[in-house]
């Protein structure tokens, strides 16, 4: 999605599922959530997290150097995401994705840079077929 669309996304369609799908005894609580989150979802509407390929050695899912991985919120962008969605390395994405959630919640200026990733197929030498590793960034939203 674009920024557009992510504002539209983040600030509207996002908030009104979480009450919508609140008992109402609780939507005071998730009311509050919502408004101390206000910079977190602004930034989600704002940029993205790239994941690109910098090494691949024998991947089932047949990922290659220069695939990427484009992160937007909880979801995997399939307009910019170029390679084949491997579970096993996105298992991997995971904890670099909540690093950056962590940096969004915060209203200071962050670093975009993100530690790289690496498949969970320790390659040949320890048993395994072969992996891939990858750079990670956060960048603008197109």
């Amino acid at each position: 999605m674009n920024q557009q669309e992510a504002v539209v996304f983040f600030s509207r369609s996002v908030p009104q599922s979480f009450i919508a799908d609140t008992p109402l005894p609780e939507r005071p609580v998730v009311e509050q959530m919502l408004a101390d989150s206000r910079v977190f979802f602004e930034r989600c509407a704002q940029y993205q997290v790239v994941a690109e390929i910098v090494e691949s050695h024998r991947c089932m899912s047949g990922l290659k150097v220069g695939d990427r991985y484009v992160i937007q919120g909880a979801h995997l962008d399939p307009k910019q995401t170029t390679g084949p969605y491997c579970i096993f390395f996105i298992s991997m994405l995971v904890q670099r994705v909540s690093v950056a959630f962590d940096r969004f919640g915060r209203d200071e200026a962050f670093p975009l840079t993100l530690a790289g990733a690496q498949c969970t197929d320790p390659g040949p030498v320890a048993g395994g077929f072969g992996g891939v590793k990858a750079r990670l960034w956060i960048e603008p939203l197109p």
